[in-house]
């Protein structure tokens, strides 16, 4: 990787096949190398002995302020989060941003620094449907990777096992989890995995925050296990039903430790029913409708279980404070990961150097998958805006001052963040990518830098060789009523990247009708294809 150190943990990368059975004897082989390298026990519940006290507190960062003042060093907390779907951090496009998984270490670091014994809890969706993600199949796969990588420095206890990661397939994920280590451990009580994957994931986990012994378990919607379209998953991860596994687990959890969680990867509905059927368990986390979750949670069972949900792309976390033998024995706080928090050093060097490094090694940009373009006239190609200037003049000039035209240099500007090699930034910070004779590289397509005429009116190789051809030139019509209308825009300016986004002010911006006239009779003649066209050098 370009000369620079390893990653601390080397990855598994399982073949794709189609003969099963090949995969199961692969994977369990590499399971046994792990195995007897590490010397993991057999045992399928995981039992995890309470941290070391930290001995030198991490320097106080951010804002500097002390985190829940108004609340006593409690006898342990409990982080809860999950669904993070993909949002590794904020992208930086537009200003009050929250999430980040550099926001989230600085605030666990923060809140070791002032004596709180921690749990860290992830409730798993690290990614969302791999399939269709703006980056493609192979990026979701390293982003998969990167956010294990992030947990596990933050030294998370567990993680549940989730129907939307398992996209990415069941042996690519029980691949990568065979590269995990000890933390976090995979937790959920309804799979009961193939014999030789029962050290991957277990059915639940016990482990400590400061004295509290805290139980941990989970449990997979068996609807949406049966969604996955994933064969292997008969074989190497066969489900049960919740309410047929949790009798037994709570019982074991309750006979050996204070506080119980129950994870439930599932809709609200499922976990409240359970958390209603099994009132034995203290804290049931969910999954979310809305990205944002509820300032407090809901109480069931008369009070005593907390029913909390994490929202989605890792905007907050929750922090449950636990206070045994008190008159209130559980407090909770949900903390939005806004810009009090830094961007912590371990995970930036992991995002930003170690995850760009991954995908260009990879080539995800270059090798995107790529189709026709059905904008334009057909079998039309990408020119680039340097060719729409001799004709539009004007037209060229409104686009070149917009910062349209400087969206690629706002990838690289920053040399300890390059993007340009990210396929979720390049899809709206270039020119046709995704698309037959688009953006490929730098080196390949420079001429399609930025964000230019072709990205709204389609490719115009035919529309240069046929000016005045009437068809054609409907085909690269666009009114701003059906821009707004087909939210044509939004695909870019959606509510992450461009939150304050407003058609009619933006679009003012970049407005352009009736700025050239085309009285020169040079502009009706057929103009030469740019070479790099001709020669097919674009893909």
């Amino acid at each position: 990787m370009d000369g620079a150190k390893a990653s601390p943990r080397e990855r598994i990368d399982m073949p794709r096949t189609s003969t099963r059975p090949a995969v199961v004897v692969g994977l369990a082989l590499a399971l046994i190398v792990y195995v007897g390298c590490n010397s993991k026990s057999d045992k399928t519940p995981r039992v995890i002995e309470a941290p070391k006290p930290i001995t030198e507190a991490p320097k106080v960062s951010g804002d500097g302020k002390k985190l829940i003042a108004n609340w006593p060093v409690p006898a342990g907390a409990l982080i809860l989060s999950g669904e993070m779907d993909g949002y590794l951090e904020p992208c930086g496009c537009s200003d009050g941003q929250h999430g980040g998984l550099g926001r989230r270490y600085d605030l666990v670091e923060r809140l070791r620094s002032q004596g709180w014994p921690l749990t860290l809890i992830d409730l798993g969706s690290l990614i969302a449907n791999p399939a269709g993600a703006r980056g493609g199949q192979v990026q979701a796969k390293v982003k998969f990777g990167i956010a294990l990588r992030a947990l596990a420095m933050m030294k998370y206890d567990a993680l549940a096992l989730s129907a939307e990661d398992l996209k990415l397939s069941v042996d690519e994920v029980l691949g990568q989890f065979l590269n995990l280590g000890d933390k976090p451990a995979i937790v959920c009580a309804n799979i009961a995995p193939d014999e030789a994957f029962k050290t991957v994931i277990h059915p639940y986990l016990e482990t400590k925050a400061g004295a509290v012994k805290i139980g941990i378990t989970s449990v997979l919607d068996p609807d949406a296990w049966k969604a996955l379209a994933d064969p292997a998953k008969e074989a190497l991860l066969p489900i049960k039903s919740p309410q047929e596994v949790l009798p037994g687990v709570l019982a074991e959890l309750e006979s050996k430790t204070d506080t119980q969680v129950l994870m439930v990867q599932g809709p609200i509905e499922l976990a409240r029913s359970l958390a209603e059927s099994f009132p034995g368990f203290d804290i049931v986390v969910s999954t979310s409708k809305f990205p944002d979750p509820p300032d407090h949670p809901e109480m069931l069972n008369n009070g005593k279980t907390m029913l909390v949900l994490v929202g989605k792309k890792g905007k907050h976390v929750s922090v449950v404070g636990l206070y045994p033998g008190q008159a209130e024995p559980m407090r909770y706080d949900r903390v939005t990961l806004g810009s009090g928090y830094k961007m912590a050093e371990p995970i930036r060097v992991l995002i930003d150097e170690e995850f760009p490094r991954e995908l260009k090694d990879l080539r995800v940009v270059e090798d995107f998958v790529r189709r026709g373009n059905v904008k334009g006239a057909p079998g039309s190609e990408y020119v680039g805006a340097e060719t729409c200037k001799s004709c539009h003049p004007n037209t060229y000039a409104t686009w070149a001052a917009s910062n349209h035209a400087k969206a690629f240099n706002a990838l690289v500007k920053d040399p300890k963040r390059i993007r340009e090699f990210d396929a979720e930034c390049i899809s709206c910070h270039t020119t046709g990518f995704e698309y037959n004779t688009g953006w490929v590289s730098a080196e390949k397509t420079p001429y399609l830098k930025g964000n230019q005429c072709e990205n709204c009116h389609g490719p115009a190789s035919k529309h240069l060789a046929a000016p005045d051809d009437p068809e054609i030139r409907k085909s690269i019509a666009l009114t701003a009523e059906f821009a707004d209308s087909s939210r044509l825009c939004i695909q870019c300016h959606d509510e992450d990247n461009s939150p304050k986004f407003n058609f009619g002010a933006y679009y003012g911006k970049i407005m352009h009708k009736g700025k050239d006239t085309y009285t020169d009779p040079k502009v009706h003649q057929p103009q030469p294809a740019p070479s790099r066209v001709a020669a097919g050098t674009a893909n």
